[in-house]
């Protein structure tokens, strides 16, 4: 009898070592264990041994079965981990492998240059805000002193939403793509405590003739002070700061005066143009870009009006402010000497490629 116990447990471990599977395993373990299981036929003849015979074989066919059992455990552990590890092989990545380059795609030159100006002012104090795309008139217009009569509105001739939705809707609560960034900054000075120092970059429309400096939809960056002893000053020094960081050391700026009804005083900011070096002649030609001036208009600016800062809850006796807006696409044709600002929208993979 005890040499039918070790037949088995050596047949056993002869199948055990050739099992690859875990369909195999589960089918061994019904072999020696199951209903039917090998051990059950041997210990059906016990019944003709000796009592001391019996209970000899009775503790070998029960460690026989605790050991076919452990095995089985091993066995399937080992299964296990070897389909694990295949798994992990075949789906390892090489990051040192070379694969062919495939064009991944860059950032728009007009992107590039909102992330400059956004890193210049930055450095200078600011924050960036940032607001919807669709305004009341309110917002874009009752609040930055332009009422319904005034001349500027038709300078600011733009986009309208549809009659439909603005028939029912009184004056001031119409909604037209916004012209400009600057409702961002009614919104900054009505929702937080002073002082403020934000830039609004984002994308506006205005209804206007397309030439090398003007498209109906552009990309603009506004700016905002307001404290506490703010002077045009403060606002010259910030806007000959950044435009000397953005075109290099070498970039002249100077100020004109003009008017804009949110700001008083008020000035147009020029800048030597870049693409024919100040000069206004390109091959003997005059720049299409500076109109042969040698200088480029990138910007507006002025002192915050008073009643802008009054409709807004700010005591103008006591706070003054400055804010400027600028063109990031021409600023993006000048940086990049580019001699038309509508090439940036124009989709000429020639020209965005470069950069």
């Amino acid at each position: 009898m005890s040499l039918s116990l070790s037949d088995l447990k050596n047949n056993f471990n002869s199948k055990l070592q050739n099992l690859q599977t875990e369909t195999q395993l589960k089918d061994l373990q019904e072999e020696y264990l199951g209903k039917k299981w090998l051990l059950k036929g041997i210990l059906a003849g016990i019944k003709d041994l000796s009592n001391q015979e019996k209970k000899t074989i009775g503790v070998e066919s029960n460690t026989l079965k605790e050991y076919i059992l452990q095995e089985l455990q091993k066995k399937s552990a080992e299964i296990q981990a070897t389909r694990i590890q295949k798994q992990i092989e075949s789906e390892t990545l090489d990051v040192t492998a070379q694969f062919p380059s495939r064009s991944l795609g860059h950032k728009h030159p007009i992107s590039i240059t909102t992330e400059l100006l956004e890193d210049i002012f930055i450095s200078l104090g600011f924050r960036v805000e940032d607001g919807p795309q669709i305004e009341t008139e309110k917002f874009n217009f009752d609040m930055l002193n332009i009422p319904d009569n005034h001349p500027a509105r038709d300078v600011w001739d733009t986009f309208w939403i549809s009659d439909d939705i603005n028939s029912q809707r009184k004056p001031g609560d119409k909604y037209l793509l916004r012209t400009h960034t600057s409702p961002v900054q009614v919104r900054t000075m009505l929702r937080e405590e002073l002082p403020i120092k934000i830039i609004v970059p984002g994308r506006v429309f205005r209804y206007e003739q397309e030439d090398a400096r003007h498209t109906c939809n552009f990309y603009q960056l506004e700016g905002l002070v307001v404290g506490e002893g703010v002077t045009f000053w403060d606002l010259k020094w910030t806007l000959d700061t950044a435009m000397k960081s953005l075109l290099w050391d070498q970039t002249k700026t100077r100020f004109r005066p003009s008017i804009f009804p949110f700001t008083e005083p008020s000035a147009e900011v020029d800048v030597s143009c870049q693409i024919c070096n100040g000069t206004g002649k390109i091959a003997e030609k005059n720049c299409s870009m500076c109109s042969g001036t040698g200088w480029v208009e990138l910007l507006g600016s002025g002192m915050v009006h008073p009643f802008v800062l009054e409709w807004c809850g700010i005591d103008p006796e006591k706070y003054s402010g400055f804010a400027f807006g600028m063109g990031i696409d021409r600023i993006a044709a000048q940086r990049f000497g580019v001699s038309s600002s509508r090439a940036f929208y124009q989709s000429k993979l020639k020209l965005n490629e470069q950069f």
